[in-house]
């Protein structure tokens, strides 16, 4: 899809004027790029800062990277360390820590790792934990949150920590929150719940905590 894409490579400083026929932009150092960006493909690897909105097909990151603005995708990769102001993007696959300050948007998040946000609105939404995750708000048709089990940081705390979960099929483990809203919803091990509401369906582990269970009828 990517093949022979007109490709600028920048190793350091603070870029301004980025030229127009480029369509693919691979950052190898300590880069900040200070103009909005309109491209094919961003690959950064090192330390980069993006001020301005960031709108591109397919945008990854191995190193630590800031989205300080807006930013619009079709793709997601991170392997690394990635902070988003808010942005819309279509799929996320996230395999280190991913924060975004504000709202994002997802059609798609997969990640395996720690994931922490002020509000996530997704399609689908599958989080491996590895550590403290914490979203204040998650909104997701599917959800599934479990635990990573192959993890060399054993000793870290694996929970997410959320003031609201809602979707419709909702499949927890390990995570805390003072609401959750869904039509079919499985508490798995080592969850704290506040109220639970349901409309259809609900299971408790046996050493998952739930304080309010409220049934709902469907809208």
């Amino acid at each position: 899809m990517f093949q022979n894409l007109r490709t600028l490579t920048l190793t350091n400083g603070r870029i301004k004027n980025l030229d127009a026929d480029y369509e693919q932009l691979n950052i190898r150092g300590a880069v900040a790029i200070q103009q909005e960006v309109r491209l094919k493909k961003v690959s950064t690897h090192g330390h980069s800062s993006f001020y301005f909105p960031v709108i591109v097909q397919s945008f990854t990151s191995t190193g630590s990277c800031t989205l300080k603005d807006y930013c619009e995708m079709e793709e997601l990769m991170n392997a690394g360390n990635i902070k988003i102001r808010s942005g819309h993007i279509q799929k996320i696959n996230s395999s280190g820590k991913l924060v975004a300050e504000e709202k994002l948007q997802c059609e798609k998040l997969d990640a395996i790792g720690i994931v922490k946000a002020a509000e996530i609105i997704a399609e689908h939404f599958h989080l491996k934990l590895s550590g403290e995750s914490e979203i204040h708000l998650l909104s997701a048709e599917h959800i599934l949150v479990e635990k990573d089990r192959v993890t060399l940081l054993s000793f870290l705390k694996k929970t997410l920590s959320c003031h609201t979960i809602r979707g419709k099929h909702l499949k927890l483990a390990y995570t805390k929150a003072k609401i959750v809203e869904g039509e079919v919803v499985i508490v798995g091990e080592n969850c704290h719940i506040e109220t639970l509401y349901y409309s259809d369906d609900y299971t408790i582990a046996s050493n998952a905590k739930v304080q309010h269970i409220i049934r709902r009828e469907k809208e």
